[in-house]
């Protein structure tokens, strides 16, 4: 449907099920979402989709390894799970992105890990090998049916020094775990759109508009 034929179309008769306003990535899968669910759509962005904060984005796609540390295993399941969809159902835009964390201390960050865990504190710590090989282990046990990503890998200091000559010497290992990131989030909320407005005859979207009341 063209612009000014939704235009025309509102004018006769302006009533729909819902109005999203804002067209970023939430507010096209909230679009998306409720089109495929069947519903009459409107969603009306005041300057073009996804280009506000939708298109600042740091283009990781994490799965939420850091609220291990505070214990937060249901919020670090749900985080992979989008992860690993967004690996399944986008395979052109989102890809596995290999992280290495270099490692200085050996038992550093155990204490302050555990009252960190217990909710007692938010205070940042050094982690040493102990506690990042730890986390990751949690955090490959957790994606343990899906598989997507290769698992974690921990290098000694020979090794890791073989490998990037040019790192501090005084380095005692390293390790290398998966996350993904997106390389275009813009055209991923433009499938996105696409998929909504396909989805459902009525659904309707419209940038460079305003709602007025």
């Amino acid at each position: 449907m063209k612009r000014q034929e939704i235009l025309d179309g509102l004018r006769r008769s302006p009533k729909v099920d819902v109005c999203v306003i804002g067209g970023g990535i939430n507010g096209i899968s909230v679009f998306r979402e409720l089109s495929l669910q069947g519903l009459n759509v409107l969603l009306v962005e005041k300057h073009d989709y996804c280009s506000g904060a939708s298109s600042a984005l740091s283009r990781m796609v994490h799965g939420g390894l850091r609220y291990l540390e505070n214990g937060e295993f249901k919020l670090v399941q749900e985080s992979l799970v989008e992860r690993d969809r967004l690996l399944r159902n986008a395979p052109h835009y989102v890809a596995p992105l290999p992280t290495t964390v270099p490692v200085f201390d050996i038992f550093s960050g155990l204490g302050n890990g555990i009252v960190r865990f217990l909710g007692l504190s938010r205070r940042p710590s050094r982690r040493g090998a102990i506690a990042i090989k730890a986390g990751l282990s949690i955090y490959d046990f957790l994606t343990r049916k899906r598989a997507l990503m290769p698992h974690h890998q921990f290098r000694g200091r020979r090794t890791t020094l073989a490998k990037w000559p040019a790192l501090n010497p005084d380095i005692k290992s390293s390790a290398t775990y998966f996350d993904a990131w997106v390389s275009h989030p813009e055209r991923l909320g433009i499938e996105l759109l696409q998929d909504g407005l396909s989805a459902k005859f009525g659904a309707m979207a419209l940038n460079y508009a305003e709602l007025r009341l």
